[in-house]
C-alpha cells in the first residue's frame, strides 16, 4: 500500500471515531468532545470569543485548539465557564507552556508589586490602595479602584522593563457593574508590517531602553536601563515581528536624546495610524488571555466607588 493510500485511510478512520464540526469563524474542524465553541467578535479585525472551557479537563485537543485559536486571533475571550481558583487557573496554563511565576523574571517582577520597602515611584505608592498581592509572592495580583479610582494606563506591554518577556498575559472580571472602564488592545504586528521602509532600515537591529515605572526615574536613582528590547521583536514562537516600543520607552539605545526623541515620535505616529484596536466592554466572568508581545494594552482612568474587581494571573513566560 503507498503512503498516500495509507495515510488517506488513518484519515477516514479518524473522522469515524473523532466527530467535528467545522467552525467558520476558527476556520477548522473542532472535535466535539472539546466542548469549545468558537465565535468573532464584532467590529475588530483580530480577537475571537471561546465558550466551553473546562478547568477540570485537561486534553491535548483543547490545548491545540486555543493555541492555534491564539496564533491566528491574537486575543481569547473566555466566557460562560465558572471563576476558577488559583490552582485549577495553574494547572491549566501549564498546559500552554511555562508559569512567569514559575521563573526568577516573574518573582522578582511581581514581589514589586507589594511596594514594600525600599525606593518606590509615585506610580507605586498610590497602587497600594486598589493593588493587593500575597505576601508570600504567589497568586494573582488582584484590582478595586476604591474610593479614590484609578489613575489612566497608558499603552503598554506587560513587563517589558523585565528582561524576560511575558508571551501570554490573562486577565479576568470577577465582579463588574455593566459599563466599566473597558480595556483597549492594538495589534502592533499589522503596524510593523506596514511600516515605511525609511524607518524599518533606521531601526533595524536597534535596541529599546525600559526603566521599571515602580522605581524612581533615572534622574532619582541613576542607572542606564533596567530593560533592553529589540525595537522589531519576534515573536518566540512563531517568529512573527512586532513593534515593541510602547509608552513606556525612555530611548533608542546609541541615539543621543533628541535623535531618539525625534525617531520615537515618528515611531509613535505611525503605530496610532495604522495598529488595528479593540475596545473590550466587560462582563462578570470574562477571563481574556492575549499574545503579550504583538498586543499592546491600556485602559482610561477607573473612577472611585465603580464596581471593577479584576484579578491579573502571573501569565505565560517566553
Amino acid at each position: 500500500m503507498s503512503i498516500a493510500a495509507t495515510t488517506t485511510t488513518k484519515a477516514t478512520t479518524t473522522e469515524a471515531t473523532t466527530p467535528s464540526s467545522f467552525s467558520p469563524s476558527l476556520g477548522l474542524d473542532v472535535a466535539l468532545s472539546t466542548g469549545l465553541q468558537f465565535a468573532t467578535l464584532p467590529d475588530t479585525s483580530f480577537g475571537i470569543e471561546v465558550t466551553g472551557v473546562r478547568w477540570d479537563v485537561h486534553d491535548p485537543e483543547v490545548v491545540r485548539l486555543l493555541t492555534l485559536a491564539l496564533r491566528r486571533n491574537l486575543l481569547l475571550v473566555l466566557r460562560g465557564q465558572p471563576c476558577p481558583s488559583e490552582v485549577q487557573l495553574d494547572a491549566f496554563l501549564r498546559q500552554f507552556g511555562r508559569l512567569v511565576l514559575e521563573t526568577e523574571d516573574g518573582a522578582a517582577h511581581y514581589s514589586g508589586h507589594r511596594n514594600q520597602g525600599g525606593p518606590a515611584s509615585q506610580m507605586a505608592i498610590e497602587s497600594k490602595q486598589y493593588m493587593d498581592r500575597s505576601a508570600d509572592n504567589t497568586g494573582s495580583t488582584l484590582y478595586a479602584p476604591g474610593t479614590d479610582g484609578i489613575s489612566e494606563l497608558v499603552w503598554h506591554n506587560d513587563q517589558s522593563h523585565r528582561p524576560m518577556r511575558k508571551v501570554v498575559s490573562v486577565f479576568e472580571a470577577l465582579d463588574v457593574e455593566p459599563g466599566v472602564t473597558p480595556t483597549e488592545y492594538r495589534d502592533l504586528y499589522t503596524a510593523y508590517e506596514t511600516l515605511p521602509t525609511s524607518l524599518r532600515t533606521l531601526l533595524e537591529n536597534r535596541q529599546v531602553i525600559y526603566f521599571d515605572p515602580r522605581l524612581p526615574s533615572p534622574a532619582d536613582m541613576p542607572r542606564l536601563a533596567d530593560a533592553t528590547h529589540p525595537v522589531f521583536t519576534p515573536h518566540p514562537n512563531t517568529g512573527r515581528r512586532t513593534i515593541y516600543v510602547n509608552d513606556f520607552a525612555d530611548r533608542i539605545a546609541g541615539m543621543n536624546r533628541d535623535e531618539s526623541d525625534r525617531v520615537l515620535a515618528e515611531l509613535r505616529t505611525h503605530i496610532d495610524a495604522t495598529a488595528p484596536r479593540l475596545v473590550h466592554q466587560w462582563s462578570t466572568g470574562d477571563l481574556v488571555l492575549w499574545d503579550n508581545i504583538g498586543l499592546q494594552h491600556r485602559r482610561g482612568a477607573v473612577p472611585g466607588g465603580q464596581r471593577r474587581y479584576m484579578r491579573q494571573h502571573g501569565g505565560l513566560a517566553e
